[in-house]
């Protein structure tokens, strides 16, 4: 099965906390070829590991553009979900067989806390535009960096403390 995106350490240099000039692959996301019950349409492989301090991520996104909630589930490993909007910073730890629900007003994206790699798969079938980075690229990530203590991403003005959960405590619809 071929990636229909790959991204290097380098690639995603702009929302590192300490860029880099490695070539190493973070992430893949590639099309479900079977979707099970029509659910699940993308798969994306984070590889264990770090870029400095920082854990292996995505890129991390809003959805600009089609606002609609998108599902995740957990397929194999484990990781954080950051999600963030104005005034809420979540931490959401996350193993194989959690799904959780991502409202559109939240920025999101996933970071590769174990050794092995965390499988995932989302029902997200609208496509991204390039509106959907800008925030997160303008910012240099998310909020805060997952390092083994989150850190303050200091491109960012008045933020919450992170709130930590499990998927099992988020508030409905999240």
């Amino acid at each position: 099965m071929q990636p229909k995106i790959s991204h290097t350490a380098q690639d995603l240099n702009l929302v590192l906390q300490n860029p880099t000039e490695s070539e190493e692959i973070v992430y893949q996301v590639f099309s479900v070829e079977e979707p099970t019950n029509n659910k699940w349409v993308n798969k994306t492989v984070i590889n264990p590991g770090k870029i400095g301090e920082e854990y292996n991520k995505t890129h991390g996104h809003y959805h600009t553009t089609n606002p609609h909630p998108e599902l995740y589930k957990v397929e194999e490993g484990e990781g954080i979900l950051i999600l963030q909007k104005k005034h809420e910073i979540l931490l959401v730890k996350a193993k194989a067989g959690d799904e959780i629900l991502i409202e559109p007003e939240y920025g999101h994206s996933w970071s590769n806390t174990g050794n092995t790699p965390l499988v995932l798969l989302d029902n997200w079938s609208f496509g991204h535009s390039e509106e959907d980075y800008v925030f997160i690229d303008k910012h240099h990530g998310m909020a805060y960096y997952l390092t083994p203590e989150p850190t303050l991403n200091p491109n960012y003005q008045d933020l919450p403390q992170p709130i930590w959960v499990i998927p099992q405590q988020l508030p409905q619809g999240v």
